[in-house]
């Protein structure tokens, strides 16, 4: 098979992680914000469980690079953990709407079904991730990373588009049976995608023996003693933290300040995604190679920073139209701080530590979530209990977003891929001679 084929087939599977994606953070947070009457609190905290249990994600990108199953490393845990992930988002699907007659027993299902959706999602996206490493080589590893990227921003720009037309009007009935179709879809997608896609064989079974063989902890001890590591993990933190946390407000600020039904905030998704399909592909095809990783990043921030300022001032005057704008902005400037940023994160990663050093980054990425979920989530409970303004609370998430992409500006002048190779030589050096 081809690498075009296998590229083909496991973007199929990033279209499915996208509907599902955007059925969770597009819909049913909206849903339970302003449908339902759910706290920001609690449901900042739902929607964080994913990320709470991330760290779970080091672990199974050992599993996954150790214990193949039927001799496959990678595709056994993308199809399961699609799987229990479907299940986590229709079992929470129907708590939360349950939660106001089951109450407490309602939101310890939701809980028990958030965490079973972080565990799923948590082994589908390591596994495919490392799937990626084993399919391409360094030459092909970033423009593989760019299209499929592109693919799961493709599969959330659909997702907001036909999910706000078949939820407009809403119904809870229509929400569960949307959810158990996207779901079922996704499956297929993940099924049709990874099955058959990567290398077996005598030379896997071997790769995987080394692999049990690999002392975790002193790996784990050896790669954070390195600076330019820190470093790097936390400005893809502080970049995670500004571009993405925003997936849940925006809705619920459209409906409280702007008044937009459940299918218009669907929809949102649609703005900002292609803002960040264009970004992404600009930046893949023409920018990164003509102005740089650090260049193309450093501009989505600051595009990135000016657009939370835009969003706060659209609420202030009740525009729409400057509102749509907005997130079509925010979407260009995440779009070209992720280009720069996952070309980056291909460069901080060497072969003897590449399993751990992309779980690590997907780490800051996910804490980078619980910060802004459960953090944004008192903040907006916090000020709204203290000023009784819409306004106020989302406009002061807003604004810590801003402080988090000067943050991500700061760190990134600091890094240094020269550096790191330098440092990371040494260590793997280190890490050879270490027994096993």
């Amino acid at each position: 098979m081809g690498n075009r084929l296998r590229l083909l087939r496991m973007a199929l599977f990033q279209l499915g992680f996208g509907l599902l994606s955007v059925t969770v953070l597009g819909v049913l947070n909206r849903v339970m914000f302003t449908e339902i009457g759910l706290s920001a609190v609690l449901i900042g905290f739902l929607l964080a469980i994913p990320s709470i249990i991330s760290p779970v994600r080091l672990w199974l990108g050992y599993l996954s690079d150790s214990h193949p199953i039927l001799g496959r490393r990678r595709a056994p845990y993308i199809v399961v953990g699609t799987v229990l992930a479907v299940f986590g988002v229709l079992g929470g699907t129907w708590s939360a709407l349950n939660i106001p007659r089951l109450l407490a027993g309602g939101v310890l299902a939701a809980v028990a079904a958030f965490l079973i959706y972080g565990m799923g999602k948590n082994a589908m996206a390591t596994a495919f991730q490392a799937l990626i490493a084993d399919v391409f080589d360094k030459e092909q590893r970033p423009q593989a990373t760019a299209v499929l990227q592109s693919a799961f921003i493709m599969g959330i720009v659909g997702g907001s588009v036909f999910l706000g037309r078949l939820l407009d009007p809403y119904s809870p009935d229509r929400l569960l049976l949307l959810v158990a179709a996207v779901g079922g879809l996704a499956i297929v997608l993940a099924a049709l995608g990874c099955i058959g896609v990567e290398p077996t064989g005598m030379a896997v079974e071997a790769v995987s023996e080394r692999a049990r063989a690999v002392p975790f902890g002193t790996t784990l001890r050896l790669t954070f003693q390195n600076r330019q590591v820190r470093l790097f993990f936390f400005f893809m933190g502080a970049t995670l933290l500004a571009t993405l946390s925003q997936d849940i407000y925006l809705e619920p600020y459209a409906a409280e300040l702007l008044d937009m039904s459940v299918g218009q905030t669907a929809r949102l998704n649609m703005f900002w995604g292609v803002g960040t399909l264009a970004a992404l592909l600009s930046s893949g095809m023409w920018l990164v190679n003509r102005f740089g990783r650090k260049p193309t990043a450093a501009t989505g921030l600051l595009i990135v920073a000016l657009s939370f300022v835009g969003l706060i001032l659209s609420g202030a005057v009740e525009s729409r139209g400057l509102f749509l704008i907005m997130v079509f902005v925010l979407g260009v400037g995440s779009g070209l701080s992720a280009a720069g940023a996952l070309t980056l994160m291909v460069d901080f990663t060497m072969p003897e530590q590449a399993g751990l050093l992309m779980g690590a980054w997907t780490v800051a990425h996910q804490l980078a979530e619980v910060v802004g979920n459960i953090i944004g989530g008192v903040v907006i409970d916090t000020v709204f209990a203290v000023s009784n303004s819409h306004l106020a609370a989302f406009s002061t998430v807003f604004g810590l977003e801003v402080v988090a992409a000067i943050a991500a500006l700061t760190l990134l002048s600091r890094i240094s891929v020269a550096a790191f190779l330098t440092s990371e030589l040494g260590s793997a050096e280190a890490l050879g001679a270490t027994p096993s």
